[in-house]
This record gives C-alpha cells, sequence and structure tokens, in this order.
C-alpha cells in the first residue's frame, strides 16, 4: 500500500508495544492503521519510527485509524556521541 509506513505503538507507561502502520502524518498529527487495537481517547502513546520516537495523546478514532497529537519526537541516532562520552 502506497504511502503507509511500519511503526510500532504502545500506549504509556507500561503498554506492549504493537506493530501499526502510519497512513499518514501533517504537522503535529500522525494517522495511525492499528487494525484490532482498543484505546481510549486520551491516552498517551509511544510510536517508533525508524530510530525516531514519538510521544503524543490519542485524540480520534476514524474506523481503524487514530489520529495522534504528537507533544514530544527525540531522534535516537542524534544521542550516539553522547552514549559515547558517556557510555551507556
Amino acid at each position: 500500500m502506497p504511502g503507509k509506513v511500519g511503526v510500532r505503538v504502545r500506549r504509556l507507561p507500561d503498554g506492549e508495544f504493537r506493530d501499526a502502520l502510519q497512513t499518514s502524518s501533517g504537522g503535529r498529527f500522525l494517522e495511525l492503521d492499528v487494525t484490532g487495537e482498543t484505546m481510549s481517547l486520551g491516552s498517551l502513546l509511544e510510536i517508533e519510527h525508524g530510530s525516531t520516537l514519538y510521544w503524543g495523546e490519542l485524540l480520534q478514532w476514524v474506523g481503524p485509524t487514530a489520529v495522534v497529537r504528537i507533544e514530544h519526537s527525540l531522534d535516537r541516532s542524534k544521542l550516539k556521541p553522547i552514549r559515547e562520552t558517556w557510555g551507556e
């Protein structure tokens, strides 16, 4: 399916990661196809997309599509120099 990207999503603070598809993004919003998953509106989510982590809030369900407002993001690859300096 063109335009869809595999991601992993979990409910915070202690949910398990589940596979999902990112169907679109725009500004501070991501749309995820999370077929088979149920989460309450307002749930806090962590989304893994390659080396980037996103944290946001579930705003809306449209069929199997979750609309998430992104509050924070972190590119883990940018942490590499810090980890090399300070160790892990």
